[in-house]
């Protein structure tokens, strides 16, 4: 009875583990230097024109379907300030993006500094 019950319970767990260890994984293969390309990361961001230090603001662009930018004409962010992101972005014309609004983006060109959160 004992080693029926034995019996019972290691072909219970093989039954379990079996699938896990046939189980196969997909990896995907995204280079960094992609258009489009985007990780998550919550960061804080100060931002500052230094293309034009006589402005007071930064600008801002969209992202197309095809990853390249279009400026936002109708917002900016004012020099000096902190904003917090969420998510980096590639652009098509190989700059980086931090995302400060749903489809708004500032270029890493007028990044500051940047604290990642934990």
């Amino acid at each position: 009875m004992k080693l029926k019950k034995i019996l019972l319970s290691l072909s219970l767990m093989l039954s379990l583990v079996t699938p896990v260890l046939g189980a196969s994984t997909t990896t995907v293969n995204a280079d960094v230097d992609d258009p489009g390309y985007t990780y998550y990361s919550r960061t804080v961001i100060h931002v500052y024109n230094y293309m034009d230090t006589n402005l007071s603001f930064v600008p801002m662009v969209s992202f197309n379907a095809d990853s390249t930018v279009s400026r936002v004409t109708n917002r900016a962010l004012l020099n000096s300030t902190p904003w917090l992101t969420d998510m980096q972005r590639r652009g098509a014309d190989g700059g980086w993006y931090y995302r400060v609004s749903t489809n708004e983006w500032v270029s890493n060109n007028y990044v500051e500094s940047d604290e990642v959160l934990h």
